[in-house]
């Protein structure tokens, strides 16, 4: 058995190595190690198995230890994908209950490849409860209680494919540091290989080099009194709002004063004003006068989240209110993150965006067919992702309205 762990070892750092040369920035990554226990007792199975769930944490009688290491791939906010590999030993196979001890076999090896796929039932917060669901395939050394080849009394390894699914919660304790534990059942595709239950605990790090960011003694402070430190206020010496990265909107018109061309007055889009684009209209009825307003609106998002603050739904409930006071109306939504993670997560992010503006609109009773999204990653920043500042200017979704009013 010490033999493989060392090989689980090996592989492990084999696998940190690799993945770590190729990173260059925060991504979605991360690589996992820890400790697995193998319960083949509470399966729903005859003697020397017991019923689904009893002595389910009775790891003095039944639980088996090894070890493990997965990888992860986060592929959107929500959902992840991992590949796990694990090792142990099996010796004890459950109890007939007479003198509830354990029916103990020889050793027997041990070996699981699963792949699952996870869904983090809350977003944005440290303590993150997961469901999971998957496949793999699992080997099981043959003993006095699952012997199935004709070759009794040597060592064979029985293998067969699994369906496997899970329940866990991870935490983080940084950014970069977390735990994961979980419960898995899994349930082989061939009745020569026993069902069984795969409790883990292991220590998850997530892969990619973080910005380094100059440090002084003046980062400390916060001349405006706006809860932002100087050095990542982009108005350090007016008092702002977070979501502006520290700046103010004097004019209240969704767009901050530092990229707004015209902050004094309440306009949509760059802060300026905008021409009316007027079309006239001939019908069997009297000349008709149709004038479109096209309005713009700029919200922001926390890093890694399209959960929409206090302050978007202020601004996309003003353009409920735009949308319902003209006779039609056409709304377009563009989502953008900063460079923080690949090009693939960044995608998926910046959609999530995207579909969240446009399903709180509808909940607003706008039609969704009125509701175009676009969503493009981290290629059309509006500034610097070198700096969090920047960072913050770019995690935006940009909305353009067009309000058509009919003028008799």
């Amino acid at each position: 058995m010490k033999y493989h762990y060392k090989l689980l070892i090996a592989l492990f750092l084999g696998l940190n190595i690799q993945l770590l040369s190729s990173q260059n920035e925060i991504n979605p990554w991360a690589i996992e190690i820890g400790a697995n226990a193998v319960d083949v007792y509470p399966i729903g199975e005859n003697a020397p198995h017991g019923d689904y769930f009893d002595e389910f944490f009775n790891l003095n009688d039944h639980w088996n230890f090894g070890a493990y290491i997965a990888v992860t791939r986060n592929l959107t906010s929500r959902l992840s994908l991992t590949a796990k590999g694990s090792v142990n030993e099996i010796s004890k196979w459950g109890d007939f209950g007479k003198a509830d001890e354990s029916i103990l076999v020889d050793n027997l090896k041990y070996y699981g490849l699963d792949a699952m796929v996870s869904f983090k039932v809350l977003k944005d917060t440290k303590l993150k409860p997961f469901i999971a669901i998957g496949g793999g395939y699992t080997w099981i050394e043959e003993g006095l209680y699952n012997t199935f080849s004709n070759n009794k009394g040597i060592d064979n390894l029985v293998g067969a494919g699994t369906v496997n699914g899970a329940i866990g919660v991870k935490y983080d304790i940084t950014d970069q540091f977390g735990l994961n534990l979980q419960t898995t059942y899994k349930h082989a595709f061939k009745d020569y290989l026993t069902k069984h239950w795969q409790h883990s605990l292991g220590v998850t790090f997530n892969l990619g080099k973080r910005e380094k960011e100059e440090t002084s003694e003046n980062d400390a402070l916060d001349t405006d009194g706006d809860g932002i430190i100087d050095a990542y206020d982009l108005c350090p010496k007016v008092y702002g709002k977070k979501i502006f990265a520290g700046c103010p909107d004097t004019d209240g018109d969704g767009v901050p004063d530092s990229i707004d061309k015209c902050p004094n007055t309440k306009s949509p889009g760059s802060g300026c004003p905008q021409k009316e684009i007027q079309t006239t209209q001939t019908t069997n009825k009297p000349t008709q006068t149709i004038t479109n307003t096209i309005t713009s609106k700029v919200i922001y998002f926390n890093s890694n989240s399209s959960a929409l603050g206090t302050e978007a739904k202020s601004i996309l409930n003003e353009i409920v209110n735009i949308s319902k006071k003209g006779k039609q109306y056409k709304i377009q939504i563009d989502a953008h993150t900063d460079n923080a993670g690949g090009n693939q997560f960044n995608s998926n992010l910046s959609h999530d965006r995207a579909e969240n503006v446009k399903q709180y609109l509808v909940s607003k009773q706008l039609s969704s067919s009125n509701i175009s999204v676009n969503s493009y990653g981290e290629t059309r920043p509006v500034s610097s992702n070198n700096t969090n500042i920047g960072k913050t200017l770019n995690r935006r979704a940009e909305i353009t309205i067009r309000v058509s009013h009919l003028i008799k």
